[in-house]
């Protein structure tokens, strides 16, 4: 595995981590947790659109930016 997917799968980690860690409430993800994860998506983002990394992994971080949406509903769009 390269350094840069050994990042992404990093990032991928720590955001599935801080979101099943996170408390919940009517609107979402509580105590900021939603953006944490949200910016380690953002960055796992910006390594899959380097060139020689799969496409596959950029779909997966892009499923994984909508379903942190999905869990806010039109709750709380901080991003």
């Amino acid at each position: 595995m390269t350094e840069g997917a050994d990042r992404i799968r990093t990032l991928l980690l720590r955001a599935d981590n801080v979101l099943k860690h996170a408390g919940f409430d009517e609107t979402g993800v509580t105590d900021g947790r939603r953006q944490r994860a949200r910016d380690a998506l953002v960055q796992a983002r910006g390594l899959a659109a380097e060139p020689g990394v799969d496409p596959r992994v950029g779909e997966l971080v892009e499923r994984r930016l909508a379903a942190l949406d999905g869990l806010e509903g039109d709750g709380g769009s901080a991003g």
